[in-house]
């Protein structure tokens, strides 16, 4: 798998969007309720990136030490 930089990716980019537009509709108008989905907009993008980032990680993770202890079984076998 070839990983890129972070900036490139698309979930980046459509995750820094919606904060942005979140934390503009939370600040700018004078709606309270704009403010207050504004402000869970920003909250819900930001938290599934990094929960997401986190699964993804953590899978990858999983594959590499799978992968060295079947590379340490077959070379002592």
């Amino acid at each position: 798998m070839v990983k890129k930089p972070t900036w490139k990716a698309t979930e980046f980019w459509v995750t820094l969007i919606g904060v942005l537009g979140g934390i503009i509709m939370s600040v700018l108008p004078e709606s309270p309720t704009a403010n207050i989905v504004g402000g869970l907009l920003a909250a819900i993008c930001g938290g599934s990136y990094t929960m997401g980032r986190s699964m993804v990680k953590s899978s990858e993770s999983k594959s590499e030490a799978i992968k060295a202890a079947v590379k340490k079984k077959s070379s002592k076998g």
